[in-house]
């Protein structure tokens, strides 16, 4: 999928060329990141879109927001949004005050990281590339994730997927075991007794068995799971921009032995006094 697609709504793509010159300084995020994750975050845009307008004035949770951008997106397209991480970040401050994005300091993993919120319950939380840097307790975060949404409320979660054939090699040949094992090594997890929320580090990656379970655990229905691979950038090498491009692999790259990512919509269920 490129922004050049008939299939991708116009206001997207003109909020699209509003990020990237606002991150024209930036060339690793404009790009190798962008274009290698540009499908996932079209795809996320696109679903959230279909099924909860902008005209409706949603309430967005963008939850591990990084940089901002997916939020300033979000915004750009008329949501109303409010985004939390573990760190501050003067560039990001930036970016949201000129769309007006909410932001709150959040570590996850915390008991109850969403306790401050206040309001309405969101129509959407967004959970992008976070759960496997989740240390202390991912089935509880994703439960307060549901406590702060409305019933029926959207969630779009994606993550890396390990059971694929590329990554089955790396362990046969001795080169991988989970992304991320040097950093586990290197970082500390605890200091002066408090669990630090590290966003470089891959604690836990998951299949999608596990995360189908700890959603349904944490009060959500699965609506869709797919998969997808990453785009392309021009630092990957020449064969393996080739062997992306071709339509046989881009076919593969939404299975699950080719796809190095989850794609997960699920809807929050209502539940019963007795199920709590």
């Amino acid at each position: 999928m490129t922004l050049r697609n008939n299939t991708v709504p116009l206001p997207l793509r003109d909020a699209v060329k509003q990020l990237l010159d606002h991150f024209a300084h930036n060339a690793w995020f404009v790009e190798t990141y962008w274009p290698e994750n540009v499908e996932r975050v079209v795809m996320m845009i696109t679903d959230v879109m279909s099924k909860c307008p902008p005209a409706s004035s949603s309430h967005i949770f963008d939850v591990g927001c990084g940089n901002g951008y997916i939020s300033y997106l979000f915004s750009i397209l008329g949501y109303e949004v409010t985004a939390t991480d573990a760190w501050e970040l003067p560039e990001r401050d930036q970016l949201f005050q000129k769309n007006s994005v909410q932001f709150f300091y959040s570590n996850f993993n915390e008991p109850t990281p969403f306790s401050g919120i206040q309001g309405e319950p969101f129509d959407v939380v967004l959970f992008g590339e976070v759960i496997e840097h989740i240390l202390n307790h991912p089935q509880g975060l994703l439960s307060s994730m549901a406590d702060v949404l409305k019933t029926n409320g959207m969630l779009v979660l994606t993550t890396p997927n390990p059971a694929t054939i590329m990554n089955a090699l790396r362990v046969l040949q001795g080169r991988h075991t989970l992304w991320g094992t040097q950093a586990f090594i290197e970082e500390k997890k605890i200091d002066n007794g408090r669990i630090i929320c590290a966003g470089d580090i891959h604690n836990r990656e998951y299949l999608t068995s596990e995360l189908c379970n700890m959603l349904q655990s944490a009060g959500f229905c699965i609506d869709e799971v797919k998969f997808l691979g990453h785009g392309i950038s021009q630092q990957q090498s020449p064969l393996k921009r080739f062997v992306k491009a071709s339509r046989w692999m881009r076919r593969l790259m939404t299975t699950r032995p080719f796809g190095s990512n989850h794609y997960i919509l699920a809807h929050k269920v209502l539940r019963s006094p007795v199920e709590g």
